[in-house]
């Protein structure tokens, strides 16, 4: 798969991939008597500064995400349930005047996943996320993208199991349709290893009963597309991050949960393109042939924290 098609892949994997993650736990404890929380209350923030040509730069992003089950059944070992959740995510570009066409935009999406478990070692998982993402300057249909994924996730045993199936977007560039794989594994009783290959891969390592450490690989956080405004020619904005860091979480109650991280983005990338710069479909059409009206390079260190609640 060439490295454009992998970029792509992860923007209609990043409001999927928490609902998959969160997903990924109830396939290990699937045979026990424990029955998993798949609510979910998710909060962070990412602060990346760099500097071009002697100016300081950096982009900032603020994510929160809710998820609640509306259907949640446990029974012989095999989960079935449907969860709809709301997220929304900010990006601010600091430093860059109007390069990009503003300096502030938003995305906000309404995830709805439902999974039917056919025994305890198969289950399929269907999602739909239809997003709006824009500078919100003036919000219509035009601000709308849509992503839709199905996988089959298959138990091997009680410390492995992944997930084979597809993924199709409709963005503002065009329209996409992808392979997807996921895996968790559970390495040995402290170790473990999940995520959705090669977009994303986290290695954890519990160090006590309430202290995580760990390695993250994340291609695309904060990554995705938005529309500007008609005043601004109803151009879009492509954001592409690939980074690396480690980080701790600390279990600070029950359910309740901090997490701090630093690290290194090896690809930093900002592409303004004009509306009409798309393609039919990707990975077949080749998406380089785009022309950006501007575009911005530049690799640096990163910093984040977050919250999380299960319930």
């Amino acid at each position: 798969m060439k490295a454009t098609s992998i970029i792509y892949l992860v923007t209609i994997l990043v409001s999927f991939k928490s609902i998959a993650g969160a997903q990924q736990k109830t396939a290990v404890n699937a045979d026990t008597s424990f029955k998993p929380k798949i609510g979910s209350f998710d909060a962070g923030y990412s602060y990346s500064p760099f500097t071009v040509n002697h100016k300081k730069m950096s982009i900032q992003q603020v994510n929160a995400s809710l998820s609640v089950p509306i259907i949640n059944n446990f029974k012989d070992g095999k989960l079935d349930f449907l969860l709809a959740g709301v997220s929304y995510s900010g990006l601010t570009l600091s430093g860059m005047g109007q390069t990009f066409g503003g300096t502030s935009f938003h995305s906000i999406s309404v995830p709805i996943t439902f999974q039917k478990s056919f025994s305890q070692k198969y289950a399929l998982l269907v999602s739909a996320i239809p997003t709006l993402s824009s500078d919100l300057k003036d919000v219509s249909g035009d601000d709308m993208s849509y992503s839709a994924f199905a996988m089959l996730k298959i138990r091997t045993s009680k410390t492995f199991s992944y997930s084979v199936g597809a993924g199709y977007s409709r963005q503002f560039f065009g329209s996409i349709l992808l392979p997807v794989f996921g895996i968790d594994w559970q390495i040995s009783e402290k170790l473990s290893l999940s995520g959705t290959l090669p977009v994303s891969e986290k290695l954890k390592y519990q160090l006590s009963d309430k202290s995580i450490i760990g390695l993250s690989s994340d291609f695309g956080i904060g990554g995705g597309s938005y529309r500007l405004s008609k005043k601004t020619g109803s151009n879009y904005l492509q954001v592409q991050q690939y980074k690396n860091t480690l980080f701790y979480n600390y279990q600070l109650a029950k359910n309740f949960s901090v997490q701090i991280s630093g690290g290194y983005n090896f690809v930093q990338k900002l592409d303004l393109y004009n509306k009409d710069q798309k393609v039919n479909w990707a990975p077949f059409n080749d998406l380089n042939k785009r022309v950006p009206l501007a575009e911005l390079k530049k690799t640096g260190v990163t910093v984040e924290s977050g919250i999380s609640y299960r319930f």
